[in-house]
């Protein structure tokens, strides 16, 4: 049984639950395309949480993720998981992407098999979210568009194929428009 859920629809629209909107990010500190940047739109105070670890850490947060509240939605959280130094034209090849994918989602696994806990001094992933967490994290359901496909060019398949290898502690739910 596959630990993917595929949706038709609008992954921005308002739930009635817990969740988890995950998305591949550069370390940059734009969310100038793709769903970042109407994430951007729909979410500014994210934003500015997200260029502030950008601009705090830089590249070092390649391989891992931050949780951000969205400030509007009190059952939504968003999830950075840093793939790339750079997006655009200059962002990382396919290869490096789909590793720091891998990376970064292993961090979340760890946090949610923690109980939302964090173990290791350096990780950032709870840095703005302590407050805003509402639920058990483990509750929280984990959604996102078809990341890494957009602007950073990496074919759907290849990431589909680095979520199932978390087939065993995450079941992801992916919108498609």
């Amino acid at each position: 049984m596959s630990n993917i859920t595929y949706v038709k629809g609008n992954i921005l629209k308002a739930a009635t639950r817990p969740r988890i909107l995950i998305h591949s990010c550069n370390c940059n500190g734009s969310w100038g395309g793709g769903i970042a940047y109407q994430l951007a739109l729909n979410y500014p105070k994210a934003e500015e949480d997200y260029i502030k670890v950008c601009d705090e850490n830089g590249s070092a947060l390649l391989g891992k993720c931050v949780l951000l509240p969205s400030y509007k939605d009190s059952d939504l959280l968003i999830c950075c998981l840093f793939t790339s130094s750079f997006g655009g034209s200059s962002h990382a090849g396919k290869q490096s992407i789909l590793e720091y994918t891998k990376l970064s989602l292993d961090k979340l696994r760890a946090f949610r098999a923690a109980e939302g806990k964090t173990k290791l001094r350096d990780d950032i992933i709870n840095t703005y979210v302590d407050d805003h967490i509402k639920y058990p994290i483990e509750e929280y359901k984990l959604e996102m568009p078809q990341i890494n496909s957009g602007i950073f060019g990496v074919p759907w398949k290849e990431t589909e194929h680095v979520l199932e290898e978390f087939s065993d502690s995450m079941d992801f739910t992916v919108y498609q428009l």
